[in-house]
């Protein structure tokens, strides 16, 4: 799936470039706001129901500027500087985001029209074997009798205790989206994201080096039920080797220590 898709397109965070992609930014940053802010029931609720659904894309659910979140994504897809795998992302979020049960702007016609377009311009691409399921969801959808609107599921809906993204276990430099990842169970999906970061040439070092210390700490995660300390280890070793002196050399060192000696 490449897990919840990317997006390509430059994110207002402070430590990315103006051309960072912004599916990168979310993969290898903590979100700007802190998460006590960030959990509104809509939110909430939509980041529970659809695991691919970026907090950028959750947010625009939540705010209703579903629009204003397309653009964006669209600006990315139709930057050819990025990969087939990059773009496919970016048209998936925005099928993600009109197709949410949780989203007052939902429509699920404009959702299927852009799945539409990933599958015929991205036809090979990961995004595309996750859409597949996501057209035949909205298929199924339309033959129910009643359909809820977002209000109403709200007042029926409870929080998952399994989803506590600050369950104290979890270490605090776990990004929103690996800590996601964990707790769902779905790490691998996470690491091809992270994966794509590293094998793409406009992604700058910094955000790389993010990727490896994520990629490190999800594997070595208590919570992880799929926990590989062989691949943790692995990806810290990348992260000193590769980047010696980077600002995230000194806490890498830290839990590959902790790891090799752990027993």
């Amino acid at each position: 799936m490449r897990y919840a898709l990317l997006l390509i397109l430059s994110f207002s965070l402070a430590a990315c470039a103006p051309t960072t992609p912004l599916f990168i930014a979310q993969v290898t940053t903590h979100e700007v706001e802190q998460w006590k802010e960030l959990k509104s029931r809509k939110m909430a609720a939509a980041l529970e129901e659809e695991g691919d659904l970026f907090t950028y894309s959750a947010k625009a659910i939540r705010d209703n500027k579903s629009k204003k979140a397309e653009e964006l994504y669209m600006s990315g897809y139709y930057n050819t500087q990025y990969s087939d795998e990059v773009r496919a992302i970016a048209l998936y979020q925005i099928g993600l985001m009109y197709m949410s049960r949780y989203n007052d702007e939902r429509d699920d016609q404009h959702a299927l029209n852009v799945f539409y377009k990933l599958l015929n311009e991205f036809p090979t691409s990961r995004a595309a074997e996750r859409t597949e399921a996501r057209i035949m969801m909205i298929r199924q959808r339309s033959d129910s009798t009643v359909q809820k609107t977002s209000r109403e599921l709200l007042a029926r809906w409870k929080p998952s205790q399994a989803m506590d993204l600050n369950r104290p276990s979890l270490d605090p430099d776990l990004t929103m989206l690996s800590r996601r990842a964990i707790l769902k169970d779905r790490v691998d999906e996470a690491e091809e994201l992270f994966l794509l970061a590293l094998s793409d040439p406009a992604i700058q070092p910094s955000l790389k080096q993010d990727a490896l210390y994520q990629l490190g700490l999800m594997q070595l995660a208590s919570d992880n039920p799929r926990r590989n300390r062989d691949k943790g280890i692995a990806y810290l070793r990348r992260l000193l080797v590769q980047y010696p002196d980077s600002p995230l050399a000194g806490k890498a060192a830290r839990h590959l220590d902790q790891a090799l000696n752990r027993q």
